[in-house]
Formats: C-alpha cells, structure tokens, sequence
C-alpha cells in the first residue's frame, strides 16, 4: 500500500494533470457555448466568418484557409487571453505600441494599423499610375452625377497624427516632406478640375482654440467635426451651391466633460478617461429635425435626418468619420441620408434625386485603397 509520502509527492503531478485538461477543455467549451464573459476587443474590423462548404475539389484549399481564418478570430476565451496580453503590454512597455495602438506624450493614442509609421513618415508614396487612377475614378463619378444635374465633392478626412503631430513619440519622425494626401492634392490641382476638399488646414488652425481630437479615440470630437462640416458647407457655396450657409457655434451649446476613454482604450484593455470630449446640442431657434442613425456601429448601413424646413436633398458616402455630421448638416438640407460605404450605387442615387453627392474617406483608408479596386465597385455604368 501507498504511505502517505508517496501520495502526497503525486499531487504537484496529478495538479498539473488538471490545469493541463482545463487549459484544453475550457476553450474548447467556449468556442461552442460562448462562457467567456470579456467583451470583445475593438479592432476596427469585421471578423473573419465561417466558410461556405468547397463545390468541388479545387474550393477545399480555399475552405481550409477560410476555417483557418475563422479560428484565428474565433478560438475559445480569446477575448480574455487578448485583454490580458493588452494589459501586461500596457503594464510593461508603456512607451511601445499594444495592438495597433501607440502611445504619444500627454496620454495621447494613435491608431497605429494600415501601415500608419510608413505613411505618415513618407515612406509609402503612390506611383504615377495610381494618382492617375484616382483621377480617373473621381471624375467618372463627377461626370456621372453632373450629367443628372447633381453636384460632386470629395472630401479627405484627416488621421489624428497628421494634425497632432507634436503628440506622437519621438521616435516617430517623418523622412520626408510629402504624404500621400499631399501628392494627390498636388497631383489633381495640377490635371483636374474635379472638387475635392484637404480639411487639414482648418482643423489644424482650429486646434489653436479647441481640441478638435479625442485623446484616447481615433475620430476627432464633435467641434473638429462642426469645424470639418462647416468646411464641406464653404467649399459648396463657394462653387455649387451658393444658398447654403455657413455653420454658427452660436446656434449649439457646447459642453467639454470628462468621458469615458475611446476605442484606442478599448484596444488597450485598459481604463482611461476622455478629457478632449465636447458634446453639441442644437438651441431652440435651429429647426426641429428628425434623426435615424442604427444603434449597433457594424450592423449599422445608413443614417438619415429629416428637416421639412430645409431645402433639397443630399447623400454621403462615408466612413464613421462622417457619421460624426449627421447632427450638422440636415439643419439646411430638406433629407440627408449617409452611407456606411466608399461605393456609389446608381439606382439609388437615380432614386434619391440628391442635389449633392459628399465622399468622405479617412486618410488611413484612402492611403490603402486601389482606386481601380473602387472603381470596379461602384455601380456606375
């Protein structure tokens, strides 16, 4: 028989028995029954989805790299195994960056994906063929819409080093003068007519008074979007559209308060509050107008206002930057209705009647988007 020495010597063996099978078992039960109660991280993505059964022979190697794909996203407790990495990351290397984030002085966070250190740095620059491709897809879509009467501008919104500069480490430095933004504004203003709007120097001129940023979020707050839209709004009047007005502060409160941190904290995985947070609401000599804008951010298509008081229509096509205006712009507009998309579709611009048609892309997305890509996605003829 076992003495009690003996016994007592396994337990270290039959302990580390258990973890191992629990390490094994509870990802396992949390691949199928979900039991992880962490919140998913915010990685400014859709996860990769579940592949559709190979037809033949040739779709299995493609199924077995879309099951790859979906694992990688899906496997069992990675929201709490992806927190706590952010946290020790956080903890340890402060000065580094933690998933896509980097950290800048004065507790300011960049979104560091897409290649942000090569584009912001001037590293990455566009070919001939590709600023010709941009060219010729935006005046594709200008000649489109003209040809129904409908007026056309391309706006680019600016990612937060490119106006924050001076909050970004040290070590991040640009090696040369000209980004990407800067050889396509150069570019058309030398080969096209085409509208297009570089909101850099209004939003770096209004820092000067107020943050136009959040700190801890990749979008800019509600006053660097009122100055934007307010900018969108000068550039039609001045060209396509006189009768509308510019934007008055004096027609909103505005209130500045502490908020919970953005979406670069989420990424983290830490706690971090907003102090660059300011908040608009509309007085009561404004006219009354009816807002939709979809609860869930990834399920969400289109966003709309409705103001009988106003005039003419106008679609935005736009990514979450331009969310940010639906307070703003249906207070002159009779229906706006936005876009969660870069494509245009024709049968609903034909069925829309828009007097205008905005494209708002953020400067991250347009640095990596083919423009022959979009192009062969709007539904243009």
């Amino acid at each position: 028989m076992e003495n009690a020495a003996t016994k007592l010597s396994r337990w270290p063996a039959r302990a580390l028995v258990v973890c191992f099978f629990l390490c094994l078992g509870v990802p396992l039960l949390d691949f199928f029954s979900h039991v992880d109660p962490t919140s998913p991280p915010n990685e400014k993505r859709l996860l990769a989805e579940f592949p559709k059964r190979p037809d033949g022979f040739s779709g299995v190697k493609k199924f077995i790299s879309g099951w790859e794909a979906y694992f990688t996203d899906h496997f069992g407790c990675r929201n709490v195994l992806v927190m706590w990495q952010n946290k020790l990351k956080w903890s340890l290397f402060r000065e580094k960056s933690v998933r896509d984030v980097i950290v800048g002085t004065d507790g300011w966070l960049f979104f560091s994906a897409a290649q942000m250190v090569e584009h912001y740095r001037g590293a990455l620059q566009f070919t001939d063929q590709e600023l010709r491709d941009w060219q010729k897809l935006l005046e594709h879509r200008r000649d489109w819409l003209a040809a129904r009467g409908i007026k056309y501008l391309f706006v680019l919104a600016p990612d937060k080093q490119s106006i924050y500069p001076e909050n970004l480490p040290g070590w991040l430095q640009p090696l040369r003068g000209r980004t990407k933004a800067d050889q396509f504004f150069d570019y058309l203003k030398a080969h096209s007519t085409v509208e297009t709007l570089d909101l850099r120097p209004v939003l770096l001129a209004a820092k000067k008074s107020a943050p136009v940023y959040q700190k801890t979020d990749t979008h800019w707050n509600e006053f660097g979007a009122f100055v934007a839209g307010d900018a969108v709004f000068r550039a039609l009047a001045a060209r396509q559209l006189p009768w509308l007005s510019p934007f008055k502060l004096d027609n909103f409160h505005r209130t500045n308060r502490l908020a919970p941190g953005g979406d670069l904290v989420r990424g983290l995985g830490v706690s971090l509050t907003e102090s660059n947070a300011v908040f608009f609401t509309p007085k009561p000599e404004l006219p009354a107008m009816e807002t939709f804008v979809p609860i869930l951010e990834h399920t969400k298509d289109m966003a709309s206002t409705k103001n009988p008081q106003g005039r003419e229509r106008m679609v935005v096509y736009q990514d979450s930057f331009g969310r940010y205006w639906v307070p703003f712009f249906g207070h002159q507009f009779r229906e706006v209705d936005f876009y969660w998309r870069y494509q245009m579709e024709a049968t609903q611009i034909e069925g829309q009647k828009p007097v205008v048609v905005i494209n708002e892309m953020l400067e991250r997305f347009f640095n990596v988007t083919k423009p022959a890509e979009l192009s062969a996605l709007d539904a243009l003829p």
